[in-house]
């Protein structure tokens, strides 16, 4: 599976944030191997603090971490980078989690531990691509209302 052409646009940022180095440097290492750009962070707070000062088109987190779960991390990355898809890595997903995940977080997908590589960077590319069909239809919807304005300021200049 190969990433989504970024030729002409900056590369498109994933943060991961897990507790367990182990798993951290796991994601990071299958992610990069992949051509993607990867900031990992060790914990929810790290991850916020990455979320603050860089921009990314997936954020993706383990449900079980110290301080903040999986999905309190992704409802306040939701507030901040609304646009970014957020998928939720756990180990037990039942109709709480995913009620919570859907009301809370507005989570893009769910990857059950142990997760297979394909499946996993399938949900990676998805995220990628939404992501990156979000900002494609803001930038059109932007350049419509500019263009709309403009021939309405041209239907007032011949009326008058």
């Amino acid at each position: 599976m190969n990433p989504p052409d970024t030729s002409a646009a900056p590369p498109l940022r994933i943060l991961t944030v897990d507790d367990e180095e182990i798993v951290l440097v796991a994601l990071r290492e299958t992610l990069k191997q992949q051509g993607y750009t990867v900031v990992a962070a060790s914990s929810a707070v790290d991850g916020l603090n990455a979320l603050q000062r860089e921009t990314f088109a997936v954020v993706l987190t383990d449900q079980m971490m110290p301080g903040l779960t999986g999905l309190e991390f992704l409802a306040q990355a939701k507030k901040i980078q609304p646009d970014a898809s957020r998928i939720l890595i756990t180990a037990v997903l039942n109709v709480n989690t995913v009620i919570d995940a859907i009301n809370k977080a507005e989570i893009f997908r769910f990857i059950l531990k142990p997760w297979q590589r394909e499946e996993f960077l399938s949900a990676i590319h998805a995220g990628l691509e939404r992501y990156q069909t979000l900002v494609q239809n803001k930038q059109r919807l932007a350049a419509a209302l500019a263009e709309n304005e403009r021939l309405q300021t041209q239907i007032r200049e011949l009326k008058a």
